[in-house]
């Protein structure tokens, strides 16, 4: 009997000593879960499976888990890394509604897929919930985006010029904004945020084809020297896309009988061009030829 009751007392004892083992466990894993470096992807994702699998969490702590789980996903090599982290935002957001960081992080993931509808529906719902000046910008740039990929410029407009008033330097909302400026035929405010992005970024203009951009801004004003300008800075284009800008723009200044009498005239091949673009000015089906050309080389 009495062998009976000390081995009842006896697991009872090491159950007790589990629980305070596993407590202090739990807490390191969580510790390890919400450090989130690129470099212990792999460790950080385990330590937060277990956390989140330990029942010791619940409402915003067990959401941050989640949350840092969904964050680590992209630093893996899983080809199902962008559904994994999905899954991870979602369950955070399920635990704790008001969530902005995978709000944000889940907005992100829809427009790369093209659910601008969902996207935009996320940022409104992070916005409700509150966000840091950096949240917001995060978030006018989602929005400003999934807007933009729906032909809404007006409102892509709003939400950049929202993200550049809270950080002036903001190179990709004053890119965005520029591209938004010359789908709405503003050449003049494209060219404006163009001439930022290069002055506060140089780098960024480089590799966002801020230059071949603002070339074709320029073209379709009719200003041919700035065009020219900015293709002659060899950053605007590849040697073979420059190469169709200028075949496209003889073409276009030959034809009309530029060749017949523009070379017997002495006038250089500029003012030969600026004449012709006068006359086909309101037709302009040429100068859309020429942005078309360009811009499918600078996009591929």
């Amino acid at each position: 009997m009495r062998s009976g009751i000390a081995a009842d007392i006896l697991l009872v004892v090491l159950a007790l000593a589990a629980a305070v083992v596993s407590r202090p466990a739990a807490a390191d894993d969580r510790q390890v879960c919400l450090e989130r470096t690129k470099e212990a992807s792999a460790e950080i994702i385990a330590a937060c499976t277990r956390a989140i699998q330990s029942g010791d969490y619940n409402g915003e702590d067990l959401s941050s888990l989640y949350h840092a789980r969904g964050c680590s996903w992209p630093w893996t090599s899983f080809a199902d890394r962008d559904d994994r982290a999905l899954e991870d935002f979602t369950a955070a957001i399920r635990v704790n509604p008001k969530a902005g960081g995978s709000l944000l992080n889940r907005s992100h993931i829809y427009n790369q897929r093209h659910d601008h509808d969902r996207a935009i529906a996320d940022v409104d719902q992070a916005f409700e919930a509150g966000l840091s000046d950096h949240g917001k910008r995060v978030g006018y740039g989602e929005r400003g985006y999934a807007y933009q990929r729906k032909g809404d410029n007006d409102r892509a407009i709003a939400d950049y010029t929202a993200t550049i008033q809270l950080n002036a330097n903001n190179s990709f909302a004053l890119m965005a904004r520029g591209n938004a400026y010359f789908a709405k035929g503003d050449f003049d405010r494209a060219i404006a945020d163009y001439n930022r992005v290069i002055a506060v970024d140089p780098e960024y203009a480089h590799d966002y084809a801020a230059y071949g951009s603002r070339a074709i801004a320029y073209l379709r004003k009719g200003d041919l020297r700035q065009a020219f300008a900015d293709v002659d800075r060899k950053q605007a284009l590849s040697w073979l896309a420059a190469g169709v800008f200028l075949a496209a723009l003889i073409w276009l200044c030959c034809r009309g009988g530029a060749r017949s009498f523009g070379w017997r005239s002495g006038r250089t091949i500029i003012e030969m061009c600026e004449q012709q673009l006068v006359d086909l000015r309101h037709t302009n089906a040429a100068l859309e030829k020429i942005a078309a050309a360009v811009e499918k080389r600078s996009s591929g």
